[in-house]
């Protein structure tokens, strides 16, 4: 990787909104069949031309605090720099 995550971390807010909770997650989970990486990752990698990366991707419900977070796979498992790191409360990589 090259740098910290935490040090160089930056947010995104999706442009969407979504009426429930279901259709957020249905958005983020949908899969490239060829690639199998989620499409909405592989847009924003592309979009940002390819100058970030990705550590997380959630929704969260702002009136019941539902949250759902998803994760990418690491083929060759995770790299030591991501290992231990609590990017949302509660939620430790």
């Amino acid at each position: 990787m090259g740098h910290s995550p935490i040090e160089t971390q930056t947010t995104f807010e999706m442009q969407q909104q979504f009426d429930t909770m279901a259709e957020c997650k249905e958005h983020l989970l949908t899969k490239d069949p060829v690639r199998d990486t989620y499409d909405v990752m592989w847009e924003f990698i592309n979009d940002t031309n390819f100058d970030y990366d990705w550590l997380l991707a959630g929704c969260k419900n702002d009136i019941t605090g539902e949250e759902f977070v998803v994760e990418p796979t690491y083929p060759k498992g995770k790299p030591d720099e991501l290992k231990g790191l609590q990017l949302l409360p509660g939620l430790s990589t």
